[in-house]
C-alpha cells in the first residue's frame, strides 16, 4: 500500500476513529492506529510482536485492530464494494467469450477459532473450523459483493440463498436497468457465473456436470475461462491480507468485520494500481489449497426451468460461434 493510499484511508476513517479512541494511558493518533490495523491484517504476526514494533501494549494492539477493522467495514463497504460501469464489465466478459455476464461468484473457507462447545458446528469437510466467505467479483477481480459468517459446514448454495445479492438478482434490481438480451430466442438477463457447487438459476450459471458431449464440454471451457477471475481474486486477497491464511486469532464475533475489511481493502489497492505480493511459504500454500476446497455436491435442487432454458441458449450460441471460427 502506497503512502498516498494509506493517507486516503486515514482521511476516510478519521472521524469514526476519533470518536472511538481506545482507552489507554497515552492517546494514539488516527494515523498510527490505521497503520497498526493494516499491518496486522497484512502480516502473520502476533499482537505482542506488533506491539513491540509500535511501542504499544498487546491489549492495546488487539483493541486497535478491531476498531480499525470495524471502521473500514462500516464506513467504506458501500463506498468501495459495488458494481460499477456495468457496460464495461459486460463487454470485458463478452471479450472472454461469455455474453451478459456481470460477475463471477465463489466461496472459500476462513479458518477461525471457536469455543470448544461450538466446534462441532464449524468443522468443515477438511476437518478444521471455519466460516465461509462468499465473494462476487467483476471482470478485473474487484469485489462487488461479499457475504461472510456462515459456518464452514454450510454449502455454497445455503450461503447464496441467505445473501442479499440473490434476492436482488432474482428481482432484477441488482444491475441498473436489468439489461436483457435475446439469445437463441431466450431472454437472458445479467448473469453471474459460479462453480458446480451452486444451483442453476435464470441469472446464476454453473457449468454442466456428469458425462458431457462436445458442445457441453466447450461451454464449460468458455465458462471456466471467464469464471476463474474469482479464483484469482481470492488468491490476491490472501496474498495481500495474510491474516486470512491461517487461523484467525480473534473471537468468533469479530471474524466478520475483519474479513469484510480485508475484502474492502483490495478494491482500494487495486483501484490505485498497487502490485500484489505473491510469495508464499509452503505452509501458506497448503492453507490456500484447503481454503478453496468447496463441497463437491450441492444439496439436491428442484430443476429450474428458466435457468435450464438460459444455459441451453448460451450453450447453443457459444457452440455456433465456435463452429463458425
Amino acid at each position: 500500500m502506497s503512502r498516498s493510499t494509506f493517507m486516503w484511508l486515514v482521511d476516510a476513517l478519521q472521524d469514526r476513529l476519533q470518536q472511538q479512541q481506545t482507552v489507554m494511558r497515552a492517546p494514539v493518533s488516527v494515523e498510527e492506529r490505521v497503520a497498526v490495523g493494516v499491518w496486522w491484517m497484512a502480516n502473520i504476526q502476533s499482537y505482542r510482536t506488533i506491539g513491540q514494533q509500535f511501542g504499544l501494549a498487546r491489549s492495546t494492539v488487539a483493541a486497535i485492530v478491531m476498531e480499525v477493522a470495524r471502521a473500514i467495514a462500516e464506513e467504506l463497504h458501500r463506498r468501495v464494494v459495488y458494481l460499477w460501469n456495468t457496460d464495461r464489465v459486460m463487454r470485458a466478459f463478452a471479450a472472454k467469450g461469455f455474453p451478459q455476464c456481470i460477475g463471477a461468484m465463489d466461496g472459500c473457507h476462513i479458518r477461525v477459532r471457536v469455543p470448544v462447545h461450538l466446534a462441532q458446528f464449524y468443522v468443515n469437510c477438511k476437518n478444521y473450523t471455519s466460516v465461509l466467505l462468499q465473494g462476487t467479483v467483476d471482470n478485473v477481480g474487484r469485489f462487488v459483493d461479499i457475504v461472510v459468517g456462515q459456518s464452514g459446514q454450510s454449502q455454497d448454495a445455503h450461503v447464496l440463498v441467505r445473501s442479499s445479492i440473490s434476492a436482488r438478482m432474482e428481482t432484477g434490481l441488482y444491475v441498473p436497468g436489468n439489461p436483457t438480451r435475446t439469445i437463441e430466442g431466450v431472454p437472458v438477463p445479467p448473469l453471474i457465473l459460479a462453480d458446480a457447487a451452486y444451483p442453476l438459476r435464470r441469472w446464476l450459471i454453473p457449468p454442466y456436470k456428469g458425462h458431457l458431449n462436445a458442445q457441453q464440454a466447450h461451454f464449460n471451457k468458455v465458462h471456466g475461462r471467464a469464471r476463474n477471475v474469482v479464483d484469482r481474486a481470492f488468491g490476491r486477497l490472501k496474498a495481500r491480507w495474510r491474516c486470512l491464511l491461517l487461523q484467525m486469532p480473534v473471537e468468533l464475533r469479530n471474524v466478520k468485520p475483519v474479513v469484510a475489511a480485508c475484502c474492502i481493502l483490495p478494491n482500494v489497492c487495486e483501484d490505485r494500481g498497487h502490485a500484489v505480493p505473491e510469495v508464499f511459504t509452503e505452509e501458506e500454500r497448503r492453507a490456500l489449497a484447503d481454503a478453496e476446497a468447496a463441497p463437491l455436491d450441492p444439496d439436491p435442487q428442484m430443476p429450474d426451468a428458466a435457468g435450464e432454458a438460459v444455459r441451453e441458449a448460451l450453450n447453443a450460441w457459444l457452440w455456433r460461434r465456435a463452429r463458425r471460427h
